[in-house]
């Protein structure tokens, strides 16, 4: 049986959380969707826990053994009934509108290939931590969030046209934990629209496994891959990795930033097919942004500083308080 949306999950251990996530599926006022979990090799009754709902649209994925995030979602991909795939985590929760919601900007706009919403980040508990706000209406602001590396949406927030991602080849899975944020980046190089719903439809949960410095420094280095492999596409790779920097610290130590942006934004325009009111906007998101970046100095300069430690001792101390974790997260990074 075929449905509209498939709402994918990839779990590996999901307990004492993905009940929660199910029951919020269960609870969305558009109803036309299935839940398909793909589970990784659980041993905790993660499976077992979906099942018992007994609910016809849920259907459960057996890995034989454990593939990784990416492969799961990659399964799913190519085993969802639904036109549309919501992303969910085995941890998080939907609002009861949220399918509803990305349903409609989706039918109401064939040029739009992915739709997020924002999200408020939770505790163990439940507990408000923090908000994920921002803007893509367009096309430049969409370039921008993705130069910028600020997206007003997280992964279990997003909704995309399962066609357009399996021509794309699904998720890259050699860049994971990093495949979302690189097929944002592939979205836009096939020139896909994407969009932000700007409410908050996902409860996002963080939690102290996601502290782990191995899982940080993987993440980063595949992040920074795919993001220079993305610049390169639009300002040559000899100008990938300095660009990369600019766009993070606000200047170049080469005194470059005007000759470094003008390759960017040519590139864009033409390897993006920018008109020329499209280009005049992502040059004036680009530019304000630099100057925020170069007004933040005393940031950088903790986070470099926090980089460079042995962050055991620092976790350490972060777990024991919901404010530290959260610091802890601001300067060194998911």
């Amino acid at each position: 049986m075929s449905h509209r949306v498939t709402v994918l999950v990839a779990v590996k251990d999901g307990l004492p959380w993905v009940r929660e996530a199910v029951e919020s599926v269960l609870a969305q006022t558009y109803e036309d969707f299935e839940l398909l979990l793909v589970d990784d090799g659980s041993a905790d009754g993660t499976a077992e826990a979906a099942e018992a709902y007994g609910d016809p649209r849920i259907r459960v994925l057996r890995n034989e053994r454990n593939l990784g995030q990416a492969p799961s979602l990659n399964r799913g991909l190519r085993e969802a009934r639904g036109e549309y795939v919501a992303r969910l985590d085995a941890d998080d929760v939907c609002l009861p509108q949220r399918l509803e919601r990305q349903v409609a900007v989706l039918e109401r706009d064939p040029s739009v290939a992915l739709v997020g919403t924002w999200m408020d980040v939770v505790d163990e508990r439940g507990r408000l931590w923090a908000r994920l706000r921002g803007r893509v209406g367009d096309f430049p602001e969409l370039v921008l969030a993705i130069l910028a590396d600020r997206y007003p949406w997280g992964h279990p927030s997003v909704m995309f046209r399962r066609d357009v991602v399996l021509e794309l080849g699904g998720y890259d899975e050699t860049l994971a934990p990093s495949e979302d944020k690189d097929l944002y980046r592939r979205l836009a190089l096939a020139r896909h629209e994407a969009r932000s719903i700007e409410e908050p439809l996902v409860r996002y949960r963080r939690h102290e496994r996601q502290l782990s410095q191995e899982q940080w420094e993987v993440q980063q280095r595949h992040d920074w891959a795919s993001q220079e492999r993305f610049i390169a596409e639009l300002a040559g790779e000899e100008h990938a990795r300095r660009l990369r920097l600019l766009l993070s610290a606000g200047s170049d130590p080469e005194g470059g930033e005007d000759e470094l942006l003008r390759r960017l934004l040519e590139g864009a325009e033409r390897r993006l097919r920018l008109t020329a009111a499209d280009r005049a906007k992502l040059e004036s998101l680009l530019r304000r942004h630099l100057a925020r970046r170069r007004r933040r100095p005393a940031l950088r300069a903790a986070r470099g500083l926090l980089r460079a430690w042995p962050l055991a001792p620092v976790r350490s101390v972060a777990r024991r308080s919901r404010a530290l974790r959260s610091l802890y997260t601001r300067l060194v990074g998911r």
